[in-house]
């Protein structure tokens, strides 16, 4: 079962009773390996996954933000960024976003570190953002 169907079948329970006991609450640690390049079909994962998204629905929102110049070409197998991919402009594009603008400021500054070598398969970079956006303009 899915981390979003646990919760929702836990708030529909909250709903229904009105009262909700934790019993025990355990803490571990864990570690993640950076990511490689966003590829289409890793795209439409995270879509479903995290939004509910279908691959239709979520194709169209990534065609609609590259035509209007927030992300890359959508349409990718790699996951590989070419070795003269510039990572600090990519960044650069962020750095004034209300709501993460900060966190990039400290990675220009503290540094960062690239992506997991991927996969070039030779068509399109990795979907990547292109220029910054908030809420209100999507």
């Amino acid at each position: 079962m899915q981390c979003q169907q646990v919760a929702m079948m836990f708030q529909k329970l909250v709903a229904e009773d009105g009262i909700l006991e934790v019993t025990d609450i355990s803490e571990k640690q864990e570690t993640k390996g950076r990511p490689v390049g966003l590829n289409t079909v890793n795209l439409l994962k995270v879509a479903s996954s995290a939004l509910g998204f279908g691959p239709q629905m979520a194709m169209q929102l990534a065609e609609r933000l590259y035509t209007q110049g927030f992300i890359s070409y959508p349409r990718t197998e790699s996951t590989a960024y070419p070795p003269s991919f510039d990572f600090r402009g990519a960044l650069s594009a962020q750095r004034n976003n209300p709501t993460w603008g900060n966190y990039v400021e400290g990675l220009l500054t503290s540094g960062y570190q690239k992506p997991r070598l991927g996969t070039d398969a030779g068509d399109h970079p990795p979907i990547t953002p292109m220029r910054s956006a908030s809420e209100d303009m999507l």
